[in-house]
């Protein structure tokens, strides 16, 4: 998803040292920037080199085996999208190359010379009403262990119940490749960004609950999701009601 040129003047940051700023705090906070492109393909990367004087900012790309990275250079537009907290920063990659080193592999670029600042709304979140769905599965395929129960969710985000022990997505970063399954029929791919973990009250076996963002869901994704919203309220209204 490329900038968005039309976006109102208040979500449009121009000023170098403000940008500078901006990249700075993601650098400190080590956040996931994720990057995507024109092939539809997108790789989850953390800024390593920042120098505003050489107009420098260097990107370490993780495991890639498919080659995503190279593929994004080669399309020549880059966008990557981060969070601070409640505040999505989301801005356009010019001139990447990849640079090979003992560290890995870096995508090169130069400052970004527009940023976009969007607060993200305190959108409306319901609990589902069934014990099955909504769902997501994880990479692998609906094995134990791989479904993680939905316990709140809104156009925004979710709750996951995850297993005890280890959470079975990384905080802090990007996780592709996941299916939310919202009933039988409804099954859609997203990203979630987990922001936080902490253990479910009076859960016996120690789960716990993962607070995730959506990252980028596309309108057809957006419109189920408020779809699901609006239809769980309604029903939960008219339950309130026979009661």
């Amino acid at each position: 998803m490329s900038a968005p040129e039309a976006a109102p003047e208040e979500f449009r940051v121009a000023a170098p040292a403000e940008i500078t700023a901006y990249l700075h705090e993601l650098q400190r906070d080590n956040a996931t920037v994720l990057l995507s492109g024109p092939p539809s393909q997108s790789l989850a990367s953390r800024i390593t080199a920042l120098d505003a004087a050489a107009d420098v900012l260097g990107l370490a790309i993780g495991a890639d085996p498919d080659g995503i990275s190279q593929a994004l250079v080669a399309s020549g537009e880059i966008t990557a999208v981060a969070y601070l907290g409640a505040v999505k920063l989301q801005f356009e990659l010019d001139g990447a190359v990849l640079v090979s080193g003992d560290q890995g592999t870096v995508l090169r670029a130069g400052l970004p010379t527009r940023l976009y600042r969007f607060q993200r709304r305190q959108a409306y979140r319901v609990q589902p009403a069934g014990s099955v769905y909504p769902r997501v599965v994880l990479p692998g395929g609906d094995v134990a262990g791989r479904a993680l129960r939905v316990l709140d969710i809104s156009i925004g985000g979710l709750a996951l119940a995850a297993p005890p022990g280890t959470p079975p997505l990384p905080l802090g970063q990007a996780t592709t490749g996941l299916v939310l399954e919202l009933d039988r029929l409804t099954a859609l791919r997203v990203s979630l960004l987990p922001h936080h973990a902490s253990p479910i009250a009076g859960d016996a076996l120690g789960a716990q609950q993962m607070g995730c963002a959506f990252v980028d869901p596309d309108a057809v994704t957006t419109r189920a999701l408020q779809m699901y919203v609006d239809q769980t309220q309604k029903r939960r209204r008219l339950l309130k009601l026979d009661a």
